[in-house]
């Protein structure tokens, strides 16, 4: 299939510098789609229409719940900044 049998997306970068899973197949794809990362963006969804769980404010919730959201966060708003940027590319698919 060569690489038109991947998906473009904004990959991962290593701390060598060096980007991976930045073209993956949909099985590469299908292989991250663990029941731990559903549970994590369905409770960034959640989130973002009913805010904090707790609704005591950021303090008085989970770390690890602030985390969840903070990478979900910032990994959405790399994908939109990457799909802005290769908007022309993306639209040939």
């Amino acid at each position: 299939m060569g690489k038109m049998g991947g998906h473009p997306m904004p990959g991962v970068q290593l701390n060598d510098g060096t980007t991976i899973f930045d073209f993956p197949t949909q099985e590469e794809i299908n292989e991250q789609d663990t029941p731990f990362l559903s549970a994590c963006l369905a409770l960034n969804n959640k989130m973002s229409i009913f805010g904090l769980p707790h609704g005591q404010g950021w303090i008085s919730e989970r770390n690890t719940v602030l985390q969840i959201r903070e990478i979900c966060k910032a990994e959405i708003s790399k994908y939109e900044n990457w799909a802005m940027k290769n908007q022309k590319n993306l639209d040939d698919r």
